[in-house]
């Protein structure tokens, strides 16, 4: 099944524990509101969430470099607006969102095994199980997983992630054929 997301409480504990660290915290609200692999997420610039006016996008368009499609205009929560705002005020249009090392002439973004032990940091914080069945990738997959829970609509999921199949989002989600008779079980005409 890949590797396990997180379910909503989870993502409201780890909004508390990482608060007050800047990074962490547009991390985290940025991913799951998001749901872009890694590699996307990591090159956002304060241009993709701020306009230039300094005021705060209430959607965000990302073109995939895996796929090259661009997403759908993602909302971003009010929680992730809270952290824009608290974490970038003084932040340039052309500066990665997500600062990392200067590299020859300006800064980059972190590195996605920055991310990563990241991600599995908070994992022991939360005191999950087995920290391996978690990685960046849960982090995109935690809306699209609570989506599909709440709606079943596996189309909207997969327009969402940007995948090109239902076949591919089924398998992603882990949705078995038990529980597609599950609940056809459950639905009485």
């Amino acid at each position: 099944m890949g590797k396990k997301p997180l379910n909503a409480e989870q993502v409201k504990t780890l909004r508390k524990l990482v608060e007050d660290k800047p990074l962490h915290s547009l991390l985290l609200n940025l991913s799951v509101d998001l749901m872009l692999r890694s590699s996307d997420l990591l090159s956002l610039m304060v241009k993709n969430v701020k306009n230039e006016d300094g005021s705060i996008k209430t959607e965000v368009k990302v073109k995939q470099k895996k796929t090259g499609k661009t997403t759908l205009q993602m909302p971003l929560s009010k929680n992730s607006i809270a952290v824009i705002k608290k974490h970038l005020v003084d932040k340039e249009q052309e500066e990665f969102i997500f600062m990392g090392q200067m590299g020859h002439f300006m800064r980059k973004p972190i590195t996605s095994q920055h991310y990563a032990r990241i991600v599995k940091s908070w994992m022991r914080k939360l005191g999950v199980g087995d920290v391996s069945d978690y990685s960046t990738h849960s982090m995109r997959k935690t809306k699209a997983s609570i989506i599909y829970e709440n709606t079943h609509n596996v189309d909207a999921v997969r327009r969402l992630l940007g995948q090109s199949s239902i076949t591919a989002t089924s398998a992603y989600l882990g949705v078995s054929d038990n529980s597609a008779l599950e609940l056809a079980r459950n639905i009485n005409i």
